[in-house]
């Protein structure tokens, strides 16, 4: 196989973009799949991990409004910072999923995934600014890894929207694989 620059029908600049942006687009669909898959990886690894009793030491609740002007849809994310002890050692940990270190935190509808009562007492502590100090001091169920104790979640549910990611990153892949050949296929001499 040869290379021959002179079949190259760009400019300077289409090729500096190609040059930058290929690369790029890339190393893109590179972190969406390989952290996809790590995510996907830990989910299932957490169905081993054992549970220990802990304590909610503070609850954040951030709030955004997402959507159009006229469709508004009100949207929140719990963050609970926990401790628990294995072997006499003490960890702090606020994941929620085993995926969480991965990724923001998903903000959730309002009034989608909370019965009426949890769900006022989340509107009344975002009017009021206050964490949710009901919550504080909780005693809740932590499941841990027993290979590396700081690593916690309070949850140990398959997240199936992380396979969204995955398989939009292999489609977006190949789509960059079949541009990145159909542009450099004039360059090339078999």
């Amino acid at each position: 196989m040869k290379i021959n620059f002179e079949n190259w029908d760009l400019g300077a600049l289409p090729t500096i973009v190609i040059c930058i942006l290929l690369p790029l687009l890339f190393y893109f669909v590179l972190w969406l799949v390989i952290t996809g898959c790590i995510g996907t990886y830990r989910m299932v690894q957490s169905k081993k991990w054992l549970a220990i009793k802990g304590k909610i030491i503070s609850t954040e609740v951030n709030y955004e409004n997402f959507g159009a002007e006229n469709g508004e849809e009100k949207k929140y994310v719990k963050v609970k910072t926990y401790v628990y002890s294995v072997n006499g050692s003490h960890y702090t940990s606020n994941q929620t999923l085993a995926s969480d270190s991965l990724f923001l935190k998903e903000f959730k509808s309002v009034g989608k995934n909370d019965n009426e009562t949890k769900l006022k007492q989340v509107l009344s502590a975002l009017k009021s600014g206050e964490k949710l100090n009901a919550i504080n001091g909780e005693i809740t169920r932590v499941y841990y890894n027993p290979k590396n104790p700081k690593t916690a979640c309070l949850d140990l549910r398959f997240n199936k929207e992380i396979l969204l990611q995955i398989i939009m990153g292999l489609l977006f892949g190949i789509g960059l694989c079949y541009l990145s050949y159909y542009l450099i296929s004039p360059i090339l001499e078999f």
